[in-house]
This record gives C-alpha cells, sequence and structure tokens, in this order.
C-alpha cells in the first residue's frame, strides 16, 4: 500500500513539473509594440525634450530600439532619447525596436527662438534662426566682433528716437559677420506689416555704416531691404562725421569710410532703398553674385564708389536702379590713404537702369564713370536701360580706363515721359546710340542692337520686350536670367583678364574670399 502511494505521489510531482514545463515554454517574450512617451512636441530652436518609450510586453527579453529623424537638418536625437531642434519646421522622430521593428513616432515642430530685444553697443554672436528686435541705435565698437549665424531675423524698429526724428542705424567700429546660407538667410527689415508695396521708398530706417575704424565687413546671404531714412542732426553717422554734418541727407543701405578696411558682400540682396544699396569710400571690397532691385527713389544707386577703395563688382543683377547700376568715381581722392579709386566690373546684368532719374541731369544711364577712377568694364548684359556706359566729358576719368565688350539689348517699349520724349530718348535703343548722348562710351568689341527690338538676348524667362521701362516695383522671383542655348549673348565675352581678388582674395574673419574669374558669356548667368 505504501509503495502504491508513492508511485501515486512520484507520478503527480512528474504531471505537475511537465505541466510547468510546457507553460514556460509557450509563454512568448518576443517585442509586440513599442510607444512614446509624446506622439507630438514643440520646440523652439536651440530646444530640448528627452522623449521615453515603452515596449510591450513590459517582460520583453530585447529592449534594444534605435532613433532617427526625418529631416537631421531640423531635429537631431541622441541614442538616449534626446531631441535637440535646430531649424524652424517640421521633421518626425522614429523609435525602432530591435526586434521585430516595431515603431513609434513622434511629430515634431520647431519655431524661432523668443525674441531678444538689443540697442547700444552689441558683440559676441547672435545665434542660428534667433529674432533680434532692435529698439534704437546698434554701434559695434571699436576692437569688437558681433557675428551673425544663418536665419536671424534681425528687426529694426521704424520709430522717431527722438524729436527731430532720427531713426534707427547700425554704426559699425569694429567687425561685422553676417553669415547666413542659401537655404537660410539673414535678413534685416522692419516688422512684418511695415513690408508693404506703399513702404518701398519708406525709408524706413538708417542702414548699416562702416567707420572710419571699422576693420572687417561680411554679409553673405543677407538680405537688406527698407533703408535710407533722412538723416538728423543727432544720427550716430552725423554725429561720427560720416554724413554731412548738417543732416538731412538720405542714407545708404551699406557704406564703408576705412580704405583700410576688407569688406565682402556676396549672395545677397539689396531691395527697397530710399538711397543707393551700396556707397563705399574705402576698403578692399568684393561684391559679387549680389542682387539689386528697388534701389533709389529720386536717386540713387546699385553699386557707388569713391576713392580709398579697390572693387571687384562681378555677377551681380541689377533692375531698375533708379540712375546706374554702377557709379564710378575717384571724388575724394587725396595724397594720404584716399588713393584713386580702381575699379573692375564685369559680368554683371544690367536692367532698367536709369529711366527714373531726370533725363535732365546728366549722370542717369547704366554704368557711369568720372573723376579720375581707373576702371576696367567689361562683359555687362545691358538691358532696357537709359543709355550705354557713360563718362563725365567735363571730369574724365583716367585716360587708362577700358570699356569694351559689352552687350546691348532694347526692347521696343517706349518711355512716355515728356523729357525723355524731348530728348529723343524714348526707347534704350535711343540712348545706346553713340550719337544718343555725347558722352557715350561704345567698344570695338561691343554688341549692340541695330534697332529697337534687336539683339534679344532670349532669357529663360524675362518679358525682353514688353517689360515697362520705368517699374521698380514688380521684380518678380520667378524671372530667370539664365541664357536660353540660343542665345547671342553666350559667347563674345573677353576672359584675358585678371580681377583685383581672383588669385589673392580678402580675407575677412579669417576666411578668404576670392572674386569669381570672368566667364565668356555675358551678364551674371550663362545657361543652366
Amino acid at each position: 500500500m505504501k509503495t502504491r502511494k508513492f508511485i501515486y505521489t512520484l507520478l503527480l510531482f512528474a504531471v505537475a513539473i511537465f505541466i510547468t514545463s510546457c507553460d514556460k515554454e509557450e509563454e512568448d517574450l518576443s517585442v509586440k509594440g513599442v510607444t512614446l512617451s509624446k506622439t507630438a512636441l514643440t520646440l523652439k530652436v536651440n530646444g530640448e525634450e528627452k522623449l521615453t518609450y515603452s515596449i510591450f510586453p513590459s517582460n520583453a527579453k530585447n529592449t534594444n530600439v534605435s532613433w532617427s529623424s526625418s529631416d537631421e537638418n531640423i531635429i537631431a536625437v541622441a541614442d538616449d532619447g534626446l531631441v535637440k531642434a535646430l531649424k524652424p519646421g517640421n521633421a518626425v522622430i522614429t523609435v525602432k525596436t530591435a526586434e521585430n521593428n516595431e515603431t513609434a513616432t513622434c511629430d515634431v515642430t520647431v519655431s524661432l527662438g523668443d525674441p531678444i530685444t538689443v540697442k547700444g553697443d552689441v558683440d559676441g554672436t547672435w545665434t542660428k534662426y534667433s529674432v533680434i528686435h532692435v529698439d534704437g541705435h546698434l554701434n559695434i565698437p571699436a576692437g569688437k566682433s558681433l557675428i551673425i549665424e544663418e536665419g536671424v531675423e534681425v528687426i529694426i524698429t521704424d520709430a522717431q528716437l527722438d524729436a527731430s526724428g532720427t531713426k534707427a542705424e547700425i554704426l559699425v567700429h569694429g567687425n561685422l559677420y553676417s553669415r547666413g546660407t542659401e537655404e537660410a538667410p539673414v535678413l534685416f527689415s522692419v516688422t512684418a506689416s511695415k513690408r508693404t508695396k506703399e513702404n518701398t521708398f519708406g525709408r524706413l530706417w538708417g542702414g548699416i555704416i562702416g567707420s572710419k575704424t571699422s576693420g572687417e565687413i561680411l554679409l553673405e546671404h543677407t538680405i537688406v531691404e527698407y533703408t535710407g531714412a533722412i538723416t538728423t542732426l543727432s544720427s550716430p553717422s552725423v554725429v561720427n562725421g560720416l554724413f554731412k554734418p548738417a543732416g538731412g541727407e538720405g542714407m545708404v543701405a551699406f557704406n564703408t569710410n576705412n580704405p583700410k578696411g576688407k569688406y565682402v558682400i556676396i549672395n545677397s540682396v539689396f531691395r527697397n532703398t530710399g538711397e543707393d544699396a551700396i556707397y563705399v569710400q574705402g576698403g578692399d571690397c568684393i561684391f559679387a553674385n549680389n542682387l539689386f532691385y528697388a534701389n533709389g527713389d529720386t536717386g540713387g544707386e546699385a553699386i557707388n564708389v569713391k576713392a580709398g577703395c579697390t572693387v571687384d563688382a562681378a555677377f551681380n543683377v541689377m533692375y531698375s536702379p533708379n540712375t546706374n547700376a554702377l557709379k564710378l568715381s575717384s571724388s575724394g581722392q587725396d595724397t594720404g590713404d584716399r588713393y584713386q579709386a580702381l575699379i573692375k566690373g564685369y559680368n554683371n546684368t544690367i536692367i532698367n537702369s536709369g529711366w527714373r532719374r531726370d533725363p535732365n541731369k546728366p549722370k542717369g544711364g547704366s554704368v557711369w564713370i568720372e573723376q579720375g577712377c581707373l576702371v576696367e568694364i567689361y562683359n555687362n548684359l545691358i538691358v532696357n536701360s537709359m543709355f550705354a556706359v557713360r563718362q563725365d566729358g567735363k571730369d574724365l576719368p583716367d585716360a587708362n580706363s577700358k570699356v569694351n565688350y559689352n552687350f546691348y539689348a532694347s526692347g521696343t517699349q517706349q518711355s512716355a515721359v515728356q523729357q525723355h520724349i524731348d530728348n529723343g530718348t524714348v526707347t534704350a535703343y535711343d540712348g545706346f546710340k553713340s550719337n544718343g548722348a555725347s558722352d557715350i562710351v561704345i567698344g570695338a568689341n561691343d554688341k549692340v542692337g541695330t534697332s529697337a527690338g534687336g539683339n534679344d538676348p532670349k532669357f529663360v524667362n524675362f518679358p525682353f520686350g514688353t517689360n515697362p521701362l520705368l517699374t521698380y516695383d514688380n521684380f518678380n522671383a520667378s524671372w530667370d536670367f539664365h541664357l536660353q542655348a540660343d542665345s547671342p549673348a553666350l559667347t563674345g565675352a573677353k576672359t584675358d583678364f585678371n580681377p583685383y581678388f581672383a588669385d589673392k582674395g580678402v580675407t575677412v574673419g579669417g576666411k578668404e574670399y576670392k572674386s569669381p574669374r570672368p566667364a565668356a558669356h555675358f551678364g551674371a548667368y550663362g545657361t543652366k
């Protein structure tokens, strides 16, 4: 009997072990799913937040995961789930299990950082995608530097700062480095509600003024707009002797005053400027691959050069400057450091220039040279502008100056301004002829059409024959100034000359910038 009981007990024990063993074998601990602590997240630039994950079942054996971002330029994610916002935009963070590739996502929206309000002395760094509200004059002290990173918006007050009506301006005694990118340019502007057609020449703030001690300024992928405020006796530029001491002068968008300075402006935009876009009175300068439009209300140039400067101005597009695209002069030259102005202007596309200047005043046209400056003007594509290159007949440029290998094209559109009718210059072709004005300079290798409507450069997309001559605020971002494959402007330009800064460049902010080499086509762009 005892033996039976023992055997029975032993059998029960064996069955229990067998059943327990089967239960363990049947329990599935593989990963079935994963969730995130948040499915949506909003951050400001440079903001951070850590996401956590939960795997189902909770006792799964393999809890390893990987993290990824759909756009690592917008959002970065670390191996521990720490999310960092890099630039404005939208991206998706995904966590994926190592076992069975189960996933969960979090939609992340990144916005600009909180605005920072500044005025007075500034230096240091404005970090990428910051919003800087300027509610007074800015001053970069001598020996100091301000670095502006990509995507920064500098919003400048348009308020009158004193009883005289003084408007804000940026005075650079030290160094300024504005380092935008093509995707995220730096913006110098006014509040968005003031960026209207009515304010095209509203002169809402002053401009960026380099003083006599300013060593270096870089504007790369930078937009400057709504400048040109009228100076007063209390304007910093007047107080520092940089503009007329009596005040009452329209400020330019960008200005230099140090012949020993280094200044580079590339891939930037100057628009809606009440006066000149660039006006330099000193320094080694590269101005290349920029876009200019709506420059000058009652007068004004895209680029205006005086004594004390060595300048390469190349591959710029200049649409409807009031007076000239390039005004080149050695005005102010002395026996000290204000040396003879030296300029090479080449491969620029100049359109509708000069028509808004009073035609009874002699300086309107496309390129104007005067007062002993030494220039080389080659390969420019001058379209529908009021005159060809001109020189001051009473105050001539240096006799060694060279103007040649330029391309002139005139549509059939006409000006209805009575002064243009009286002067016999109702089409651009009228002003391109050597008898259109006494001071026209036509080179032996220039390409000039034989009639209005001839010599069409064949842009990829621009209404060459219908674009109104006197317009300035209709610039269309869809226009494409590249040349079609059968364009007559693709060949015949001059390439055997050296820009001033093509070999040894201009160093600003520790980086050497070189002027582009001349191209065999006329204007800023060849074919696509």
